[in-house]
């Protein structure tokens, strides 16, 4: 195990094993398997450890518990050589192979950024970035049978909607945006509604995605609860400006419409 730094203290990361036993088979042929479990260890600022599995390629995949440290003492070994020799290397070919795609997709080299993003995707299927990675680069190739495969597997994804991927959520929405997969943006809006619900800026982009269906009525509404919950906040303000010069209504009011619904800045949670 070792202690990584940050600016308040040292926190400890590190591999560690338990044991899962699960039968096999049925009536006299039934039979107890033990199977040893690796997971990495991350302790949190509480003093708690966030645990993820590793895959088959040592990789951390899937969902993430916290587990208190006593807990992770008590039923869980301490893999140091596990971590050097395995985790550490592939977390870096990892890491290494999805800025490769990153850089190529930023080139409009599509189909490189698309090789490189598959091939991370081969050592972690979940990878949240690669999955973002792939997305994008079959919406700006405009492959929307593609895009769509790629939709409904972020979806169920709940890491995709961290803050720590706001920017790929913000480029993910605008691309299905601009390629009119507008029932596809709901969906995705409406998952991250689910885990954010006090997220103003949310609302706003599920406002500008119905207005572009076709739909400023129901858009309205939405508009009108996020300046509810955000009086301060001047785009929404400038939409339902812009949806009233489009009514008709408000022809005399001092301050003149845009031409266009503006886009939300950015905030603390995922927006366009």
């Amino acid at each position: 195990m070792t202690d990584d730094t940050d600016t308040k203290a040292k926190r400890m990361r590190g591999v560690f094993s338990t044991e899962s036993s699960h039968y096999l088979g049925f009536g006299g042929s039934r039979r107890r398997v033990r199977q040893q479990v690796f997971v990495l260890a991350e302790e949190q600022k509480d003093g708690g450890f966030s645990i993820q599995r590793l895959n088959r390629n040592f990789l951390p995949s899937g969902p993430s518990k916290i587990v208190k440290r006593d807990e992770l003492l008590k039923d869980y070994v301490p893999e140091p050589s596990i971590y050097m020799n395995k985790v550490v290397p592939i977390m870096r070919r990892m890491e290494e192979t999805v800025e490769r795609g990153d850089r190529h997709r930023e080139r409009t080299e599509l189909f490189s950024a698309e090789f490189e993003y598959q091939t991370a995707l081969g050592l972690d299927e979940d990878h949240v970035r690669a999955t973002f990675g792939l997305g994008l680069t079959y919406l700006e190739r405009n492959e929307a049978e593609n895009a769509e495969r790629v939709f409904r597997k972020l979806v169920r994804l709940e890491a995709a909607f961290g803050v720590e991927h706001k920017h790929l959520f913000n480029e993910f929405g605008i691309q299905m945006r601009k390629l009119g997969m507008y029932s596809q943006a709901m969906k995705y809006y409406a998952r991250a509604y689910q885990l954010s619900k006090d997220d103003e800026h949310l609302i706003y982009n599920m406002a500008r995605t119905l207005y572009e269906k076709g739909n400023p009525k129901v858009s309205r509404r939405f508009l009108e609860k996020a300046l509810r919950m955000q009086p301060a906040f001047e785009e929404c303000r400038q939409f339902l400006l812009f949806l009233d010069a489009r009514e008709g209504k408000d022809a005399s009011a001092p301050q003149p419409a845009p031409s266009s619904p503006p886009d939300a800045p950015a905030g603390p949670a995922p927006e366009i």
